[in-house]
């Protein structure tokens, strides 16, 4: 975030309309714009084939198949993009840029190992076309790659051109859609995908060419970065158990009587799916919110509070400036509740007016209303668990993410024979969010300590058996 905590504070310190207007664009480009771009290249897809009459049948395969390959790659990458980010901070720190470039390479290989074999192994047992296979695999290991790659953009703080490469990219998409579908006449869903596997690369091109363009050529520690695996293993956990949290809900729904098999091969619940995807929605408001809130406000009194410790700060000094943190952080988390509760409400009253229009029954509303609550919360506890991060509590971050996917998976299956669908995340997003505040006030409360007297005052190290392969194969070099 830092990076754009630095133009975004550069952009308040002017005080005025425009600024705060460019500030606010700003945020919401770099945090969504991706993600919005993405959303819309899928959008764009769907109305193609329905303006070429591409059959209903083929439609469900292509939303299925590109769905599958955007949920697992991200599940595949979201330890090591977590991990990558504490790893390539430490590298930029330190100034040690020659071991940057390696490190993406290790882990690309590690990644794509694991999802090739994994990608292979799922679409062997398929009965699908040998196209539509290569051009799903295709997809899948695109995706993996991006992943990865946007951590490194990032470290750059350069997130105007990781807008501009998925911004290409969706163009290239697009273009390559209207070529296959229209103009060669292909009505099958692999034409579909293949658009969006020429996009992706397009994509991951322009993103590699900037990252290898940028750091030091000539490392050798590939595998340098599997340390912090040892050295930081709750770190990979929060960034997997958080993204397995948002989606094991639909994964029970996908296991349960409400869903369907396309192709024989990918199984999914649209009637859950549809209002999960439009409920998502409600919390992207919020999203750009926090990044704004917490670089411009909160990050001043949090830096001002450590600079005060590592300064020449008297007693009164450092309880002033944790007051003033303390203060700050709260009167800002507050207002974002206030904030996702307005748009929480706001979707609900728009979704109930014109969800009917797209389709939705009356169940698939019920079901959107009450998981827009419980993104609302969702929402909210992720912001707090990235909030403990800020203040290296690794240990709460972990408690509060395992607590949201251990309800998850209690509480849904039980709902599910109830009727009341969504009401599983609800649950589990109260009861993760309670946990939350109240680990975040126990950390604001004693922060003093864990400033002063949480840390060993000997070192010991920890002989795992992963850590003795690295050592074995001098990945830990």
């Amino acid at each position: 975030m830092a990076g754009i905590g630095f133009e975004l504070r550069k952009l308040f310190r002017k005080k005025s309309l425009f600024t705060n207007i460019r500030a606010y664009a700003y945020s919401s480009l770099v945090t969504i714009g991706p993600m919005l771009l993405c959303m819309v290249m899928v959008a764009v897809m769907q109305k193609l084939q329905s303006y070429v009459n591409m059959p209903f049948a083929q439609k469900e395969l292509f939303l299925a198949g590109s769905q599958y390959a955007f949920i697992f790659s991200l599940l595949l990458t979201s330890g090591f993009v977590m991990l990558l980010s504490r790893y390539v901070a430490d590298r930029l720190y330190e100034k040690k840029y020659e071991d940057l470039l390696p490190s993406l390479y290790g882990v690309m290989s590690i990644c794509l190992l694991i999802g090739g074999v994994v990608g292979i192994a799922f679409l062997l047992r398929s009965p699908l076309s040998l196209t539509f296979k290569i051009a799903e695999y295709l997809l899948f290991m695109e995706l993996i790659i991006i992943w990865l790659l946007t951590v490194y953009v990032s470290a750059l703080k350069d997130y105007i051109r990781i807008v501009k490469s998925f911004f290409y990219g969706a163009i290239v998409t697009i273009l390559s859609g209207v070529l296959l579908l229209k103009v060669l006449s292909i009505q099958e869903a692999y034409a579909t995908i293949a658009a969006m596997d020429i996009g992706f690369l397009t994509t991951l091109i322009l993103l590699m060419t900037h990252i290898e363009g940028y750091f030091l050529q000539g490392g050798t520690r590939y595998f340098h970065f599997l340390r912090y695996i040892t050295k930081l293993p709750a770190v990979f956990a929060i960034g997997f158990i958080s993204t397995l949290g948002i989606y094991v809900h639909n994964f029970i729904y996908w296991g349960s009587k409400m869903s369907i098999t396309v192709g024989d091969t990918f199984r999914f619940s649209p009637s859950y799916d549809v209002p999960v995807f439009f409920a998502f929605l409600s919390v992207i408001p919020t999203m750009v919110i926090f990044v704004v809130s917490v670089e411009t406000s909160f990050y001043e009194k949090f830096r001002s509070y450590y600079s005060v410790i590592l300064g020449s700060g008297t007693i009164q000094d450092i309880a002033r400036a944790k007051k003033e943190m303390n203060d700050v952080l709260l009167q800002e988390l507050s207002f974002i509740m206030q904030i996702q509760l307005f748009f929480s409400l706001f979707a609900m009253a728009i979704g109930i007016k014109f969800l009917p229009n797209l389709g939705q029954t009356a169940e698939q509303i019920d079901s959107f209303n009450i998981l827009v609550l419980g993104d609302c919360l969702y929402i909210l506890m992720y912001i707090i668990v990235l909030l403990l991060l800020y203040f290296d509590d690794r240990k709460g971050a972990l408690l509060t993410s395992s607590l949201f996917l251990i309800a998850n998976l209690i509480a849904t299956p039980i709902i599910i024979t109830t009727g009341h669908h969504g009401l599983g995340l609800l649950i589990s997003a109260a009861v993760a969010v309670g946990m939350a505040i109240m680990r975040l006030l126990y950390i604001l409360k004693n922060i003093d300590y864990y400033t002063f007297c949480a840390q060993p005052l000997v070192v010991k190290e920890n002989k795992t058996i992963l850590k003795k392969l690295m050592n074995r194969f001098r990945f830990n070099n």
